[in-house]
Formats: structure tokens, sequence, C-alpha cells
């Protein structure tokens, strides 16, 4: 019974000491607190600024000098005062400054699960935080804050403390207080304020800056709106009527009297910050922001955007254009326009185009063409642009559910290099190579370039993401480009170079980070297609918007099936910039037949980059390095699409050569491009959608086709080629090289062509076909050189040379290109 006694004492004891330590601390704290009733003692609180790359130009004070109107409670209307009750303390007439419940748990969520403060808040504590203290979340804090609450309680009535409170807290954009918070969302005063209106209002008060309905989180505002709105009718203070006239109410925020530097980029910005600050912390806290904006080019992409979009919406009714800058050697963004005109809230101007999720039409393309380069194929590549109609081609084998491509211009050509394919931008070659690539490694490569929209599975897009079936974003296009010009090294895409604390010390800085995602002669490649003018000029003529006669510029258009969107994103050594044309309710830019859809950013784009050049001048790009084409053993891969192929009769030893033309995937198994040839190219499920299109053009465009090509010898043949190593070998076929005119060339004079064709074995004969026309024999000159006399007369506007070389085993080798008048 004695020990139980003792144990007693002791606890009592303990206790006792609990409560004369914890009296004491509260009587220190006590003393060292402001006096409640003098608001004029109360912590200063210091901005936040954001500034360009240099650190002189202040683009955005996030707290500035306070702007704040003082009035009665009496001002004050209603529907603000029931709103504010309903969201944030809706027992505020009935406590005496704190929820105890509330409280309790805060407390047990600190002491016992080491959780942050948070959601603990009367209306009063909020006001003893905003008015003395700072934002620091501590025990201590909240210590203070308890004190400060019950003195306040104590000195000042209910409607004293609300109407001190309305006149103190931030809403952001530097606005303090209800009154200018009104006057600077609905241009009214606070008294004239209605319900819906009153909503927003209060909704803001929890995230001021994040919610601003002039930012990029509207959505986010209009759902916290919506449930102040039921708050209120769960309390019962108004009937379902009012609140649902409230929710539907379209309510137009007022235009604000003043502006900031860049102000999608400063949203932008702003948005990357509340990932580490709170929005206290942000508004007193002092931080100075270094951003990596170039205000030379912030101001060319202002007035750039503001010209052509003017334009657009007069001419071609796209009432939406988006550009942005980035520098492809660091990742760092250079200027960002979001819209024409960021404070016209009525035309959604706040909307940052640049961050929408939109289909990017042909844009796309690149990064499929690189990853076929990653798996084998060439620029010289040649796969048929081919359809049963001469238009559409289906890629569908459910005969329910065609899906059928055209090109830009609803015409086929035949044989074209995969460089041809991508400069032209051609719709079916496109598909064709996306199918041999796989949908899965064209998204694993976008991806691995820094884009993150394509969450769905591979075939959720089909064989349509290389036309642009994917929704992606300006500002991640921009930056998955900006591997090509920098040999396929990645930077993270950054707006930030430094973060300062209001004691000068560099908390955050920006460092160079490098990863290596493509092989560079890919990249290469990839760059010397989309700089070629000439590969271009068919499908955009000589001298269109994407070409600079004195640099080395390349550039991709892009434009959605619906004509909804049209983009063009281009890149020097120096710089890489993209552009968006388009509608927010995603209304059609053009109607097709009309002008081009991709020439609807086209032009804004080259304005930008050719103002550009003066800051960022580019260089030359590097070549892709040499390879010899030839020595690649794989027909269509390596360029060839007429085959000559050599089979033995196994009863008499007799040989013979066929000439033969099929589609690549004859030669070609997807999974294992450069490896052996299909055994059986039928048990792919799109040979026959590709194979009986190409015999039908073959038929057609190919002399003597059906008597010479293709043909059955019968059982008793068997192919002897260097696909079989266990096989005879002959000599190789022989080789042709154009010496003039070459692929792509111009001509505007009678000529002579001129080739030199080399075999082992010797050549028997030559002949030209001009535009499917057998010309004749050419005559040998020297050297191993031959040449034909080829008059003007007989050139069109654009032109196919075909050159047909025979050796003395009959062995027949072909090369064709294509030039123009």
């Amino acid at each position: 019974m004695e020990k139980i006694n003792n144990l007693f004492k002791k606890i009592f004891f303990i206790l006792l000491s609990i409560i004369l330590i914890s009296g004491l601390s509260l009587i220190l704290l006590a003393r060292h607190l402001p006096d409640p009733k003098d608001f004029n003692e109360r912590s200063i609180a210091q901005s936040t600024k954001i500034y360009d790359r240099t650190g002189q130009v202040l683009l955005y004070d996030i707290h500035g000098e306070e702007r704040r109107t003082v009035i009665p409670l009496k001002d004050v209307s209603p529907h603000i005062i029931k709103s504010l009750l309903a969201a944030e303390d809706h027992t505020f007439y009935s406590h005496h400054g704190f929820v105890f419940k509330s409280f309790a748990r805060a407390f047990i969520n600190v002491i016992i699960k080491h959780q942050k403060i948070q959601g603990t808040s009367t209306l009063t504590q909020q006001l003893a935080r905003n008015a003395f203290l700072t934002s620091q979340r501590s025990i201590i804090r909240k210590l203070k804050e308890a004190i400060l609450t019950i003195q306040i309680e104590r000195h000042y009535t209910k409607d004293q403390i609300l109407e001190m409170y309305l006149n103190q807290i931030p809403w952001g954009n530097n606005n303090y207080g209800v009154e200018t918070a009104s006057e600077y969302y609905f241009n009214k005063p606070a008294k004239d304020i209605d319900l819906a209106e009153a909503a927003y209002l209060v909704s803001l008060i929890q995230a001021p800056n994040y919610l601003s309905p002039y930012g990029s989180h509207v959505s986010e505002l209009e759902a916290r709106k919506n449930y102040v709105l039921q708050r209120l009718l769960t309390l019962g203070w108004y009937s379902l009527e009012d609140i649902n006239k409230a929710k539907q109410e379209k309510v137009n925020f007022a235009t604000p009297s003043f502006g900031f530097k860049a102000p999608h980029f400063v949203m932008y910005v702003k948005d990357l910050l509340s990932d580490m600050f709170t929005e206290d912390e942000l508004m007193q806290g002092g931080y100075t922001i270094i951003t990596t904006l170039d205000m030379n080019l912030q101001t060319i992409a202002e007035e750039t955007v503001k010209k052509y979009g003017d334009y657009n919406e007069k001419h071609i009714g796209s009432k939406n254009l988006g550009l942005l800058a980035e520098d492809p050697k660091t990742g760092q963004i250079l200027a960002m326009v979001g819209s024409r005109d960021y404070w016209n809230t009525k035309a959604e101007g706040n909307v940052n185009f640049v961050l929408s999720v939109r289909q990017p039409g042909s844009s796309f393309k690149p990064i499929v063409y690189a990853a076929a380069f990653k798996k084998g194929l060439l620029p010289e590549s040649v796969v048929f642009d081919t359809a049963l109609d001469g238009i559409h081609a289906n890629f569908s084998t459910d005969p329910d559910h065609l899906y059928l491509v055209t090109n830009y211009d609803n015409t086929t050509r035949g044989p074209v290099t995969l460089r041809q394919a991508l400069a032209q931008s051609l719709n079916i070659p496109s598909v064709k190579v996306l199918y041999l690539v796989g949908v899965d490694n064209a998204i694993k490569l976008a991806k691995d370039l820094g884009i993150t929209t394509l969450t769905q599975p591979p075939n959720y897009y089909g064989l349509s993401l290389v036309l642009g079936g994917g929704g992606v974003k300006l500002i991640e296009m921009v930056h998955a480009y900006s591997v090509f010009p920098n040999e396929g090294v990645i930077h993270p895409q950054t707006a930030i170079l430094k973060i300062i604390d209001k004691n000068n010390n560099i908390i955050k800085d920006f460092s160079l980070q490098t990863k290596q995602v493509l092989d560079p002669q890919i990249t290469r490649m990839i760059t010397d297609i989309l700089s070629d003018n000439v590969s271009r000029t068919p499908a955009f003529g000589a001298n269109s918007p994407l070409y600079f006669p004195n640099y080395d510029v390349a550039v991709k258009t892009g434009t959605d099936n619906e004509y909804r969107d049209a983009w063009t994103i281009g890149y020097t050594t120096e710089l890489v910039a993209g552009v968006i044309a388009g509608n927010n309710d995603r209304s059609p830019v053009v109607k097709p037949g009309g002008a081009p859809a991709s020439m609807v950013a086209a032009p804004c784009w080259h304005e930008f980059m050719e103002k550009a050049f003066k800051y960022y001048p580019p260089q030359h790009f590097t070549k892709p390095l040499p390879y010899d084409i030839s020595k690649i053993n794989k027909p269509m891969v390596n360029g060839q699409y007429i085959i000559s192929r050599t089979y033995k009769n196994i009863k008499t030893g007799e040989l013979k050569t066929i000439k033969e033309i099929h589609s690549i995937l004859y030669y070609v198994n997807r999974d294992d491009i450069l490896g052996p040839m299909p055994t059986n190219p039928y048990n792919d499920p799109q040979f026959i959608l590709w194979e009986m299109p190409v015999i039908l053009w073959a038929q057609k465009n190919i002399p003597n086709f059906n008597n010479e090509y293709n043909l059955n010898l019968g059982p008793d043949y068997i192919l002897i080629d260097n696909q079989n190593p266990d096989t005879v070998t002959f000599p190789d076929v022989p080789n042709i090289d154009f010496i003039y005119p070459q692929n792509g060339d111009f001509i505007n004079n009678n000529f002579t062509v001129n080739v030199k064709i080399t075999s082992p074995i010797g050549i028997k004969n030559v002949v030209i076909y001009l535009n499917n026309e057998l010309l004749g024999n050419l005559i040998y000159a020297n050297n191993d050189t031959y040449y034909f006399n080829l008059p003007l007369e007989k050139i069109q506007n654009q032109n196919k040379l075909k050159i047909e070389a025979t050796d003395n085993l009959d062995q027949t080798n072909t090369q064709t290109i294509i030039f123009y008048h």
C-alpha cells in the first residue's frame, strides 16, 4: 500500500511540474507577443520576386505592396459572410477561438504520428497568424497562435473579429482585404457581390495564387467554388434553388487593371514553385527567383504571336496561338507565350496553349522515323506509297472496320525513300514505317524524349500514332525535338536557374544534367532530312516558310486529321521552337480543301526564328557519318525496290534471273529488319494489304511487268542467292552511280545524263527510261561512264529517271532518281 501511495505522489509531482513548466512557458511566450489591441505591430511580410535570366528584369512580385481598402462589416455582402463561415468556420459565433476536437486531433497527429500541423484553424486563429506571426509551421508558433487567439477573443466581439479578418487576409495578386479583392476580381464593391461571386472569392482564400482565375487552374477553382456552395446547402443557409442558380451562373471576372511581364511563363513558374513552397511562404518568404526566360526572345515571341494570331482569327478562324522556345544545349525555356492576350479572359486568353494536350499531326513523325533508323532502316530505304484506288490505303485487317489513310494531296507516288516520305510528310508510307517500328517501340522512344502524355496501351493509339493520334503538349514536343540538334543528348527541361532566400543564401542552383537517349548518327539523319529543302520542295514548294536560304534550319509541320490544330516545330544548333495554332473549343482552324493547315502555324514560327537568329546565330549541322549502302544485303532497306534474283533448275542446272517487285514485307521481318527474309510473308497480317496495291502499281507503271517480273518458274527451280549461304554465289550485279543529274536536282536546259556503271564481269547492255518511257541505249564514253543526251521538251515538272544495266551473266540492276524542271 505504501508503494502505491509513493507511486501516486510521483505521478502527482510530475503532472504538477508539467503544468507549472507549461504555464511558465506560456507566460514567457505571452510576454514577447504583440498586443492584439495594436494591429500595427505585426511581422513584416517580404515578397517573392520572379526575374528573367539576367536577374535584372522583374517579371512578377508575388507579394509586393499590400493593396488594401478597409471597410466596416456592414459594407460586406451577406453572401460573402455566409460563404466564408460555411467554408472556413461554420461554428465561429459559438466557439471561443478554438474547436477543441480539431485542436486535439492536430495535437495527436503532431506528437504521435509526426504529421504536419494543418486543417485546424478557426477564423480567429487565422487572424492571429496573418496579423502577427510568420507562416512557419511549428509547435511554438501554434502555441503563440493559441495565446493570441485567446487574447483576441477576450478583447473583441465576434463581429469585430470577422471585420478584422475580412480586411486582413490576402486574396492573391497583391490584394489584401475583401474590398480590394472585390474590386480587383469583379469591378464592384464588396457589398454588391452576389452568391456565385462570393463563393469564388471565398474559394481563393485557400490558395489565392494557385487558384487564380487568371492562371492555369481554373478547373480547380471551379471545383472549390462548388464545394463552398454545397456547404451552404448542407448547413441549410440557402435553398436548393438558390444554390443551383449560383452554380449555373456564368461569372465574368474583370480584366485586371495592371499586368506583369511574360504572364503565361510566370504562372507556369508559380506552379513549379507551389510544389516547393506553401502559399504563405511564397507571399511572405522574401525569395528571389531567377528564371531561364530571355526577355529579348520573349518580346519577339509576344509580338509575333499577337501579329499572326490576329491574322489567323480574321482569315482562318484560329483564335489561339502558342509559342515555346528552348535552348537545346541546356533544356532551358527561353520564351513562352500561351495565347495572344493573357488578360482577355473572355477569350480564354489565360489558358496556356503551350501546356494544353492536343493532337500533333505529322509533327510526331520524326520520332517514329528516329525509331525506324534505330531498328536498321535508313533514309535511302524504300517503301511503296500505294493504294488500291490510288488514294485510300487500308491498314485494317477487319473488313467491317477499315482504317483508310490518304496523303495530304490525295495522290500516291509509288516507291519513295524514307527521306522523301518524311520530308514531304507522306502519310501512307509513314504508317508503314510505324508498323515496321512497332507502336510500342515508338511510344517508348517518345517517353525517352520527354513525352509524358502517351499513357494508354499501344493498341489504344494503333497506327494512327504516326499521324498524331496521341495527345501531346507543345512544351514537351519542343523538348523532344531538342534531342535532334543535341546529338541524341537530352537535358531535363527547366524554367528556374536559381532560388535565393531573404538572407541571400542560394537554396537551388541550376546544374546541367545529361542523358544519351539516341545514337548521334540517328539524330543527324533526322536533322539532315528535316533540313533538306530539295526533298521537301515537291510538297511545300521551294520557298515555303520552312526554308531559310542562308541558314541550316530543320523543321516539321503537323495538322491533326480533323484540321483542329496546326503545328510547326523546328530547330537550329542553338535554338528549338514550336508554334501551335487552333481553338480552345477544338473547332477546326481551316476547312479541308482550303489553305494548307500546316501553314497556319509556319509563318509565325518562321518570323520568330528569323528574328531570334540575331541573339542565337545558327551554326552548321553535323552531317551523318558516311556509310556504304551498297553493302547492305537487304532489298528495299538498301534502296533497291526492283530486285534481280537467280533461280537454278534442279534437273537441268539451267540458271534464270528473274526481276521482282514486292512490298517491303516480302523481304523484311519487322521483328528483325536486317535479319533473314520471312519464310512465308503471308504470315504477316498486313502483307496482303501492302502487296496487292504494289502489284497493281507495277502492272500500271512498269513496262511488260506481267511477262518479265515476279514469274513463277515452277517447283523445279530453287532460289540461289546470298540470302542462303549454302547456295552458289555469283558476282555482284552491276553497280550504277548517277554523276549527273542527281536525286532532287532542278534542270532548266537540255542536258546529258552521265552515269558510272561497274561490274567485275563486264556490262552487256545499258538502257534509259524517262517517266516509264524507254528512250534507248546509253553510249559508252570511257572509264566505265555512259551518257545519253536528253532534250528539254521531254522533261515534265517532276521526272523519274531510271537506268537499267545488264552484265554478261544477264544479271540486271536498276537505279532510279527524281529530278525537277
